[in-house]
């Protein structure tokens, strides 16, 4: 069997993996020139998010024979609205490096390949590849191709304006700002390299890109942030429902399968699963939309908590991280297995939200 990758991207590389286990060689078509990211920068992947699952790196493990190594462990957050500072303590997840270091999260998955033809500089059209092989995988890291097909709807957009920083940092400590005046509807985050070295981003929903750089200014000054920058960079990211997952002999992942959620921005978990699936689908002749059914699930359940977000103010921004704060509450949200996006959005759905986007 013949099977094409669009994207050495999370998706890209895990299905490749995947593939290898049922005896297929694939070929991957990369843009690049190299596997990772030209940007440097510390993701994080939260366990309150991605209930039922408790340790996403066992999960990888056993579920995917995927092994792969955090950065860190989270074990300090660090919430910041406008006039309150909530801190809590607990196991809450992984920071995982990106960019295009050898322990980057990318070439992680992609030094376990054993047996996957890898070309590079080769944007790859899916069109000539689906008469060449049997399947195609588009599994971009953007929507070019999803919205060729008729299969991308948007929900949110959003520009990430963020730099590399050095300073003093705790390397097992998560910090996350939020306040209408510089983040819109969107937020900001700290996340550790090491004890020395950051990345810091902010995250600002429906601007232009030199509106967000008008906020990223605002943020700074408003937070009387002094780190020294070595690098900048600036993205635009977008979430969508994708419909439908499959056309053809074409599958489609990650984030061309708009997996990013509509809520945080998050789309590790999703984008390694989605390849894993689209393989499994190929190989097993199992249906596709029904095997990535939970993801699609959990992004609509996400998508409430980003209409309550939305219609949200400072001073609400304040009241929940005083009940953050408070110890009852907060074991409950962090050291419970509680499923809060599944009972949140049943709850968010009763209320009268303004339901705009």
């Amino acid at each position: 069997m013949k099977v094409a990758i669009i994207g050495a991207g999370l998706s890209g590389l895990s299905c490749a993996h995947e593939l290898e286990k049922y005896g297929v060689r694939p070929v991957i078509y990369e843009k690049n020139s190299y596997i990772g990211e030209q940007i440097s920068h510390v993701s994080a992947i939260l366990e309150i998010i991605n209930r039922p699952i408790k340790d996403v790196v066992k999960y990888f493990k056993e579920q995917f024979d995927i092994d792969i190594k955090p950065l860190n462990t989270v074990r300090t957050i660090s919430h910041h609205s406008p006039n309150i500072n909530a801190t809590i303590k607990g196991n809450f997840g992984y920071f995982f490096k990106r960019g295009n270091d050898k322990d980057s999260l990318k070439n992680q998955l992609f030094s376990s390949l054993k047996n996957t033809e890898l070309v590079l500089n080769h944007y790859g059209d899916y069109i000539d590849l689906s008469k060449e092989f049997d399947y195609v995988v588009i599994a971009t890291g953007d929507y070019n191709f999803t919205e060729e097909l008729g299969c991308w709807f948007e929900r949110v957009t959003t520009y990430v304006r963020g730099a590399v920083v050095l300073g003093d940092f705790d390397i097992n400590t998560l910090n996350v700002w939020i306040n209408k005046d510089y983040c819109k509807n969107g937020y900001a985050y700290l996340t550790p390299f090491d004890s020395k070295r950051a990345s810091i981003a902010l995250i600002v929903t429906d601007v232009n890109e030199k509106e967000i750089d008008y906020y990223w200014d605002l943020f700074w000054y408003t937070e009387k942030i002094r780190y020294t920058i070595v690098q900048e960079f600036k993205l635009k990211h977008k979430s969508a429902q994708v419909y439908p997952y499959r056309v053809d002999n074409i599958y489609i992942a990650g984030d061309a399968a708009g997996i990013v959620d509509p809520f945080l921005g998050f789309g590790q978990l999703s984008s390694i699963t989605t390849g894993v699936m689209a393989a499994r689908s190929i190989m097993e002749g199992l249906d596709y939309s029904t095997l990535i059914k939970d993801i699609r699930d959990r992004n609509n359940k996400l998508l409430e908590f980003r209409k309550a977000f939305n219609g949200a103010t400072n001073k609400e921004f304040d009241m929940l991280m005083a009940v953050i704060g408070l110890p009852g509450i907060k074991q409950i949200i962090y050291d419970t297995p509680l499923d809060v996006v599944k009972l949140g959005s049943a709850i968010l759905k009763k209320l009268p939200i303004d339901k705009k986007l």
